[in-house]
C-alpha cells in the first residue's frame, strides 16, 4: 500500500464533523490584525472574534501596543480597534471593533481532548490573507497536554507557564499567533500561542493557550487584583513620583516613548533602564507616547514599586522601579 493510497483513505475515514463544515463555520469568526512591528516583532497577526458586538481576542504583544489597530473581517471589511485590556500572566489581548451582529466562536473547555485528537489551526501565517481570503488552515495531531509551558522567547523566559496543548501543525510562524485551534466538533478548544523555543529543547513549540484560559479572561477573572501600594509617609502625600528619565521628541521618535536621556543614581538608573529604550506599559498601563507616558504615573506614589514594560533591541523586558521623590 503506498503512503498516497494511506492519505486517501484515511481522507475517506468519518469524523464527527465533516472538516470543510468545521472550517466555514468558525471562519467568519477569524480576523486579521495589523498593527505596531518593531525588530523582529511583525506587525500582523490573527484575532477570534468572540462576541456579536465587536470583542476581539489574539495574543498579546508589539502589535496591539501601537496607536493605530487595523482588523479586517473574513468578507474583507475594515475597522479600527481599540485595546480594551491584556493579561500578561496569560499573554492574551482583548481588541474592540465598532460593530454588531458579528459572528464569534466561544472558547469550549478542553477536559475531553486527548492525545492523538485532530485539531484544525487557523491563522494568517506570513500575512498570506489581506481582504477577503480565507486563513490558512493546518490539520495536525494533540501530541501532549502540559500542565505548564516551559519556554524561551527572544533568549528571555517566556512570561506564560500555564497549561498547553501542544500538536504537530506548524504554527510557529510569523502571523500565526491569535488564530483558533479547533476540534472536529468545531468547538474552539484553544488560540495558537507566539512564537516561543521549548527551553528543555531549544527547538520551536507549536502549541496552544488553552480554551479555560482564554474564558477566565473574558469574564474578567484572568486580572490578578493589583498589590497594595506600598505605605508612604505623609510628606509624599499628593507629591509626584519621580523616575529620573527624559523622553525623546525628535524627528521620527515624537510619537513613541523612548527614552532620550536616564540621571545618574536615578530610579530609572538604579532598575536598569537605559537611553533608547522604548517604554510601552507602565504598571500594566498601555504607553504610546510622552503623554499617555505621564498620564501612566497619574496615581503613583513615591516609594511604590512598578513595573516599566521597555522594549530594547529585539527584547522585551520588565523592569520594577522604585519611585522617587522629585529631586528640588
Amino acid at each position: 500500500m503506498t503512503v498516497a493510497t494511506i492519505l486517501v483513505l484515511a481522507m475517506a475515514m468519518p469524523s464527527p464533523t465533516p472538516i470543510r463544515d468545521v472550517v466555514d463555520r468558525a471562519s467568519p469568526a477569524v480576523v486579521k490584525i495589523y498593527g505596531a512591528a518593531a525588530g523582529r516583532e511583525h506587525g500582523y497577526g490573527t484575532g477570534v472574534l468572540v462576541s456579536a458586538d465587536g470583542n476581539v481576542v489574539t495574543t498579546l504583544s508589539i502589535l496591539v501596543n501601537g496607536r493605530n489597530i487595523r482588523v479586517v473581517a473574513s468578507d474583507g471589511r475594515r475597522y479600527d480597534a481599540t485595546l480594551v485590556r491584556t493579561d500578561e500572566k496569560r499573554q492574551l489581548a482583548l481588541l474592540h471593533i465598532d460593530a454588531s451582529n458579528l459572528p464569534y466562536l466561544t472558547p469550549a473547555t478542553t477536559e475531553a481532548i486527548r492525545t492523538g485528537d485532530t485539531i484544525l489551526a487557523m491563522t494568517n501565517c506570513f500575512k498570506i490573507a489581506d481582504g477577503d481570503e480565507p486563513v490558512s488552515v493546518s490539520r495536525g495531531i494533540i501530541s501532549a497536554k502540559l500542565p505548564s509551558l516551559r519556554a524561551k522567547r527572544l533568549a528571555q523566559e517566556f512570561e506564560y507557564t500555564g497549561p498547553a496543548l501542544v500538536y504537530d501543525a506548524i504554527t510557529a510562524n510569523p502571523g500565526s499567533a491569535g488564530g483558533p485551534v479547533l476540534d472536529l466538533d468545531g468547538r474552539f478548544i484553544g488560540l495558537v500561542g507566539k512564537v516561543v523555543e521549548a527551553t528543555a529543547t531549544n527547538t520551536r513549540i507549536n502549541y496552544a493557550i488553552p480554551g479555560e484560559q482564554i474564558a477566565e479572561f473574558l469574564g474578567g477573572k484572568a486580572t490578578e487584583a493589583a498589590a497594595p501600594a506600598p505605605a508612604t509617609t505623609p510628606a509624599h502625600s499628593g507629591q509626584e513620583p519621580y523616575v529620573g528619565i527624559r523622553l525623546s521628541e525628535l524627528g521620527y521618535r515624537h510619537v513613541s516613548a523612548f527614552v532620550e536621556r536616564v540621571r545618574a543614581d536615578s530610579p530609572a538608573a538604579r532598575a536598569g533602564i537605559k537611553q533608547d529604550d522604548l517604554v510601552i506599559a507602565i504598571d500594566g498601563k498601555r504607553v504610546v507616547d510622552s503623554t499617555t507616558y505621564q498620564q501612566a504615573l497619574v496615581g503613583l506614589v513615591p516609594g511604590q514599586t512598578v513595573p516599566f514594560t521597555i522594549k530594547r533591541g529585539e527584547q522585551v523586558l520588565n523592569l520594577p522601579v522604585t519611585l522617587g521623590v522629585q529631586p528640588e
